[in-house]
């Protein structure tokens, strides 16, 4: 596991609601109610307790618990087995898991990071 193991210094635990916006440059973890927006530039995790009603911005997104609203995303969104999420998911690559409820649209972006340009084959 090394490397890919990470301590979430961010944490907004079950039983906690919070009615307002959220704005970090690290990871995220949300077990608790959230109604507002949380914009992260790190990796959000959104537990099996969670329950967003807000927008939702993250390069990483694992959602194993509720949301209802937008979801954006330069990178990737998981939603996990129980999960489910109303609304728009604006992301360069998505999961969906077996299980997972979503209803609404998703629309593919390009990713900022690393986007594959198809080369132009041109005879000379």
């Amino acid at each position: 596991m090394g490397k890919e193991v990470q301590a979430i210094l961010n944490l907004l635990s079950e039983g906690v609601i919070v009615e307002g916006n959220i704005q970090t440059p690290r990871d995220i973890r949300i077990d608790g109610t959230l109604v507002g927006t949380v914009n992260a530039d790190g990796r959000l995790i959104l537990g099996p307790s969670s329950h967003v009603t807000g927008k939702v911005n993250s390069p990483n997104i694992d959602v194993f618990g509720s949301v209802e609203g937008d979801i954006v995303s330069t990178g990737i969104v998981v939603l996990r087995a129980k999960s489910n999420v109303k609304g728009t998911i604006s992301t360069a690559t998505m999961v969906v898991e077996a299980g997972a409820v979503f209803n609404g649209e998703s629309n593919m972006i390009a990713s900022t990071k690393g986007v594959v340009r198809p080369e132009t084959t041109e005879k000379k």
